[in-house]
This record gives C-alpha cells, structure tokens and sequence, in this order.
C-alpha cells in the first residue's frame, strides 16, 4: 500500500476515535422530564416473588372484589364481575359456582384459585 495512504489511514482513524469520543463525551444525557430528580438515582425495589407475589395478587384481585360488591352482600354476580374488569371470574363463573347460585363469594373465587394452582403443579 502507498504510503501516504497508509499515513491517511492512520490519522483518519485516529482523527475518527478522537472525533467519536468528543461526540460520546458532549452528547446530552435524555432524562424523562416526568420523573422527579429525587427519583432519577433511586434503585427498584427487588422483585417480588413467590408467596408474597401471590399474597400481592390476592389482595389486588380482593380489593376489585370488593369494588364490584358495591351494596356490600359479600358476593358478586357475573354481570358484577364482568362490569368490574373481573374477566377471569366471569369467564370461570360456572366454576366457581359449584352452588349454581347465580352468585359467588370471595370464598369460593379464592378456593378455586387455590384449587386450579395445584392442579397446576406438577405432581
């Protein structure tokens, strides 16, 4: 190779490194302008998982329970459910009524829950 095209090259590259770490170095740091500065150095909570997780899971599903038991009688019906966001206990009222009430309790939306999660694992 000629060498003043080998010269080139290697300012070129050199030139090339130095021009890409100027750039790197004065890019701006994008921060979300919706997180609060006191919030943008924190660590995330750890994950959550196993009996807590579905403790977790349980109050949650509890507490929609509760919102779609509006008059407080301590049981919802499917349209209840439906009009909730409660889609897994509509899907699986039938289920869940082994009664055939037209109504279930959070007794029983927890007991089938428990059931199916052990008819899950593997024996």
């Amino acid at each position: 190779m000629n060498p003043s095209i080998r010269r080139s090259l290697r300012w070129l590259s050199a030139g090339g490194l130095a021009l890409a770490a100027g750039i790197a170095a004065a890019a701006p740091v994008l921060r979300d302008p919706a997180v609060p500065e006191a919030l943008r150095h924190t660590t995330p909570a750890p994950i959550t998982q196993g009996e807590a997780l579905r403790a977790q899971v349980e109050a949650k599903l509890r507490a929609r329970f509760e919102v779609a038991d509006a008059e407080g009688q301590g049981h919802i019906s499917r349209t209840q459910a439906e009009a909730a966001g409660l889609g897994y206990v509509a899907q699986h009222f039938d289920a869940i009524d082994g009664n055939r009430h037209g109504t279930v309790s959070w007794e029983q939306v927890r007991a089938y829950l428990h059931r199916r999660e052990r008819a899950a694992q593997p024996h």
